[in-house]
């Protein structure tokens, strides 16, 4: 399997994963959440390929010189925000 269809097949069954919790926690709270924020810290393989990536230098965390990020763009029936993280 090439690094891109892994990487696909691992974005898929986060995305699935999240939009379920999504979907319960909607559901849980009577309708009535209006917005959920998800941050997964992952590594660089959970990264689509297709979205921008962003990094911010970091120093003042020893051993890290770097935090890159990626938004998640997921269909659910409340506002939300995921973010993948991951630190280098």
């Amino acid at each position: 399997m090439q690094q891109s269809d892994t990487t696909t097949m691992h974005e898929e069954q986060l995305r699935a994963v999240i939009a379920g919790f999504i979907h319960q926690l909607h559901e849980t709270g009577g309708n009535s959440i209006s917005h959920v924020t998800v941050t997964v810290h992952g590594e660089l393989q959970h990264f689509s390929p297709d979205r921008e990536i962003n990094a911010i230098p970091v120093t003042r965390i020893k051993g890290v010189s770097s935090l890159s990020y990626q938004e998640m763009p997921i269909e659910a029936p409340l506002a939300n925000r995921v973010t993948i993280i991951t630190t280098g």
